[in-house]
Formats: structure tokens, sequence, C-alpha cells
């Protein structure tokens, strides 16, 4: 086999913009550290003003890297794109040039995909860490493994993603370029409308940094509002592919309530957890106008509450209407 014929078992697409060099030279040196060595790493470089970055990833000597300049910023989504559309590997792994790597998570997820066909997507659990580097919180993900919370919340850390290059071919792009942020949470529920399998890893197998310059923090307000967009067409594409509601009473909160607790004794399996959460954030966006509801909520006669982790009813009833993140579709 050729060098231009050789496909690595891994792609991974990263991209960098204005990180810290300390942050970009632990996030790639992690990579390099995999005990997995089957990948190549597509870096795309989103600031060309960012000289120094560049010439630490041009000194690297490694040959499975390959390094994209964008002749301007063009943000994250088309960062991703473009570094898809580089990508030769069997599999592929996100990660972002803020984050680190265990040693053995190249690894693992691959183990898992290999053994799971059924999978389209493996995650995995992750440590939070500060801009220093410190870890903040142990395990964030680790009681967010069922999928199906994906109806109230992104339950998924995006840089800890591998997933199936067969998804690519389902759209082109494969990230949806409306959306400057929460990107990756429209994906998963784009993936899920078709049918895709996602499993996380109880493993913690990577760093994920939430401070200082990251994008999330500085821009809360924009990040919420594409997610609310995604969150509402998510549910509401849901419930109509599942015959619950029709289209025309996507507007009428109310009314989807009713709708989804007529169908909810009749539900099974995996789609009866979506539908439990799909109520749950019904009745969180009507007691956010009308208080009424939280008490409709405690009486429901499906015992929504009691299906759920208390600290989602505890939210419910103590939200407020200006709360800047929460599961409200308004």
């Amino acid at each position: 086999m050729t060098c231009c014929q050789y496909r690595p078992a891994v792609s991974i697409v990263t991209s960098f913009c204005r990180e810290p060099l300390q942050w970009i030279q632990s996030a790639y040196g992690s990579v390099l550290a995999q005990t997995f060595t089957d990948y190549e790493m597509i870096i795309i470089c989103d600031d060309p003003a960012n000289t120094e970055a560049i010439s630490y990833i041009q000194g690297l000597d490694d040959k499975r890297i390959k390094l994209i300049i964008n002749a301007e910023n063009l943000g994250p989504t088309k960062s991703f794109n473009i570094g898809l559309a580089a990508a030769r590997g069997k599999y592929i792994a996100r990660f972002d040039a803020d984050d680190i790597c265990m040693p053995e998570r190249l690894g693992k997820q691959v183990e898992y995909l290999e053994a799971h066909p059924d999978v389209s997507v493996c995650a995995t659990d992750a440590h939070i860490i500060d801009s220093e580097g410190k870890i903040t919180r142990k395990n964030k993900y680790r009681h967010k493994r069922d999928h199906t919370l994906l109806a109230i919340r992104n339950c998924i850390a995006h840089p800890s993603v591998m997933f199936r290059r067969s998804l690519m071919e389902l759209r082109d792009p494969l990230y949806n370029e409306e959306y400057t942020y929460a990107q990756d949470y429209e994906l998963w529920q784009y993936l899920i409308l078709n049918g895709h399998r996602f499993h996380t890893l109880k493993d913690t197998l990577i760093l994920y940094r939430k401070g200082g310059s990251q994008i999330s923090s500085a821009r809360i307000l924009q990040q919420t509002a594409f997610f609310r967009k995604a969150h509402k067409s998510f549910i509401i594409n849901w419930l109509t592919s599942h015959g619950i509601i029709s289209p025309e009473d996507s507007d009428d909160f109310v009314k989807m309530l009713s709708r989804c607790s007529e169908a909810f004794p009749d539900s099974t399996g995996e789609d009866r957890r979506f539908l439990e959460k799909i109520i749950y954030v019904l009745y969180f966006s009507l007691s956010i106008q009308d208080h009424t509801y939280r008490l409709r909520y405690l009486m429901d006669r499906n015992l929504i509450a009691f299906r759920l982790r208390f600290i989602l009813t505890y939210r419910l009833l103590f939200a407020r209407r200006t709360s800047k993140v929460s599961p409200a579709l308004f």
C-alpha cells in the first residue's frame, strides 16, 4: 500500500484560534502521548495571525500532523467542517485546543466502537479544569449517560466524542453552519432523529477546560440562543416524527403537553424515556409563564416528577423567567 492510499484508523479533528500557547502545547502534547498510535491529527488554525502557535505546530516532528491555516477567521463550525473534509480515518475524534486527553482515550473508544457496530457516537466522561489546569469538578458526565437527557440539555462533552466516518455521508457539511454556537447539540439531535445511537464511556478520558477565554464563558447569551433554537427544533421534530403532534401544534405548548401526556402510557423503551423528558421541558416552559403549572407538574397523572432525578424537579419549581440557561423553549 502506498503512502497516499494509507487510511489511518482515526482522524483527530481539532482547531485553535487565540488559545494561549501553553494550552495548545498541553492539548496536542496529550494527543502525541496516546497509547493508540494509528491516527492522523488534522489541526485547523482559525487565526492566521497566531504565528507563535503556528510555529510551534510546524516544529513538531510528526508526519501524522496536518496543519491547515484558514485565510481568515471562520469560526469553529466551519473550521470543524474543513477538518472533516480532510479526514481519512475510519473513525473521527473531536478534540479542542484547550483540553487534555488521557493517554488511553483513543484506544478505549476505538475498542468500544469496534465491539458495538450499532453505536454511531462514543463519548467519554470528563473532569472539568480551570484556566490554570486545576480540576474543579470530577466526573462531570457520570450521571448523564442516558442520552434521552438530550431532550433537556446537552449531556455530551463535544471534545470527547469519536464517531464513525459513515456519518459524514448523512449530510454535507456534517456540522450545520447556520449554528455559530451549539453546533454539537444541533448535530446530536439530527443524528437521534435519524436513528443513530450514542454511548458515553464511564472512563474519564479528557480534562475539559472551562474558563478564561473559552467561547461558552465569553458569549453565553449567544450560545444559549443557538441552543434553544436547536432544542425547540429537536422536540418538535421528535414529536412530529412519532405522530404525537401535528406541525400546526408546534407553537401551542399547552396542546403539545396534552398530546404528550395522552401518548405517554402507551410508550415503551427509549421512546418512553425521551417522552418523559419532553413532558418535563413542556412543564418547565409553561411554568415560567404560569406558576400554576408547577403544581400541575407535581400532580401529573403520569408521575413525571417521580420518574426524573430530584434536581430536575427542583430546577422546575424554582426556575425564574430571567434565568440565563434553562430547558425552556421560550
